[in-house]
């Protein structure tokens, strides 16, 4: 599933297009369940005409804020993507839906599972879950995770995946920033000292932002058609693999039924 560096990703493609400043003019829609507000009908009659003045992003969400004072929200799903192209390329199978463009391109929504939303709407927070701090910004702090974390006996990674205590993160670069903090996902979150949240917390800003340059420099290296998912993580996703610390062998298990990988040597059990 797309996490805050992908999405990143797909919003820094979206300025790099230079899809601030257009006008939409017609909306296709190719899977009515994507559409979550208003009706499909209102949502394929109400964007046509709008100007998109930013590309803004709130978690894993992309906010186009319109000029009608309404946002276009996309939230990419599992495996979904977005690109401008020209009119004269064939749209390609996945492309669930199509966002004509005042100046003859088209912003493309590629969604193979169709796990994507789409809102329009003009109180764009009261659409959105609640979502905590994004994890790159001031609002993430050591205190932060401390207030979040007593006295819970929740699994470490759990906690982490709840978009409420952090926004953006998901299943990989939560194991990432695990591993390198060098805690094991099951430990109960309010065990954890205040020198090993200080290390989490800077391990979180360090994995996020690792990714988010990796796609930076693929991104010019590759327009205009960059990759959308790239391996940015460095602990290995396939159980048996050596640790690229240690050289132990890489485990998996599940927590809170998600897959989980870790280093049993470097991330051990209890603090």
């Amino acid at each position: 599933m797309p996490e805050l560096p992908e999405v990143e990703n797909a919003r820094r493609v979206l300025l790099r297009a230079e899809l601030p400043g257009r006008s939409i003019t017609r909306a296709n829609v190719g899977w009515a369940p994507t559409v979550k507000q208003p009706s499909l009908e209102d949502f394929v009659l109400g964007l046509p005409s709008k100007q998109i003045l930013s590309i803004n992003r709130r978690g894993k969400y992309i906010l186009l804020p319109l000029d009608s004072d309404e946002t276009f929200i996309i939230h990419l799903g599992m495996t979904g993507g977005v690109s401008v192209q020209p009119a004269s390329r064939e749209v390609e199978p996945m492309v669930r839906h199509t966002f004509h463009l005042d100046d003859g391109r088209v912003l493309w929504f590629r969604d193979p599972r169709k796990f994507g939303h789409l809102w329009l709407t003009a109180d764009p927070y009261s659409a959105l879950p609640s979502l905590g701090p994004e994890p790159l910004s001031d609002g993430l702090t050591v205190n932060y995770l401390s207030e979040k974390f007593r006295d819970r006996n929740a699994p470490v990674k759990a906690l982490l995946l709840e978009q409420s205590v952090v926004a953006g993160l998901g299943n990989l670069y939560v194991d990432e920033s695990l591993f390198h903090a060098g805690v094991n996902p099951t430990r109960h979150a309010g065990s954890l000292t205040t020198s090993e949240l200080v290390k989490l917390k800077d391990c979180i800003v360090n994995s996020l932002t690792n990714a988010i340059a990796i796609y930076d420099r693929a991104r010019e290296e590759h327009w205009p058609d960059p990759p959308s998912a790239l391996h940015t993580w460095t602990i290995p996703r396939k159980a048996g693999e050596p640790c690229p610390r240690c050289g132990a062998p890489i485990a998996t298990m599940r927590v809170r039924a998600r897959g989980t990988f870790f280093c049993p040597s470097c991330q051990p059990p209890e603090a």
